[in-house]
């Protein structure tokens, strides 16, 4: 048996193909999320740049190479990340700068430092990256319906019908 104090997420996550979520209200409560992300450009980088703060160090201990490096894979994750469904949400709730932690996070992890590796990971399930965490915070990725059914009618219109497909053929028979 588990021990210790509260828990941050007690309970079975919420289902929402169970039986006994037929209820309207329950339905309401889900927020749904674009299957094809967020739109636009990613905000601006918030945090500080590790070339910035590598120049505060002392000139024998500074490594600006990888400080470049480091930014760069940054802003390449901050803009690739802004592209997903949950990013519409994150816009909502004005969560830049939790987004940037978790960047930040995960780059350190790529380096090889496990705290951050650790750090990455509970910011991946606070911001709703992976399925439990986004069961929680009651959100869905849904496909774009209206978008489907015109792209359905547009694939339809491209099929001759079988009118279309019929030939008169003649014969050279009698005539």
């Amino acid at each position: 048996m588990t021990r210790g104090g509260s828990r941050v997420n007690p309970g079975p996550t919420p289902d929402p193909t169970a039986f006994r979520r037929e209820r309207p209200a329950d339905k309401e409560s889900w927020t749904k999320l674009p299957a094809e992300g967020r739109k636009g450009n990613a905000p601006a980088w918030p945090l500080s740049k590790w070339r910035e703060m590598e120049k505060s160090k002392p000139a024998d201990e500074q490594d600006v190479a990888a400080a470049r490096r480091i930014d760069d894979r940054e802003l390449a994750i901050w803009r690739q990340i802004w592209k997903t469904p949950q990013a519409t949400q994150w816009d909502r709730l004005m969560w830049k700068h939790d987004v940037a932690m978790y960047v930040r996070m995960m780059v350190g992890g790529e380096t090889g430092n496990m705290k951050a590796a650790q750090e990455a990971r509970f910011w991946s399930d606070r911001l709703g990256l992976t399925p439990p965490s986004m069961l929680r915070n009651r959100w869905k990725i849904v496909a774009d319906e209206l978008g489907e059914k015109r792209q359905a009618a547009k694939v339809a219109a491209k099929v001759p019908s079988s009118r279309d497909r019929f030939h008169v053929v003649r014969s050279g028979v009698g005539g």
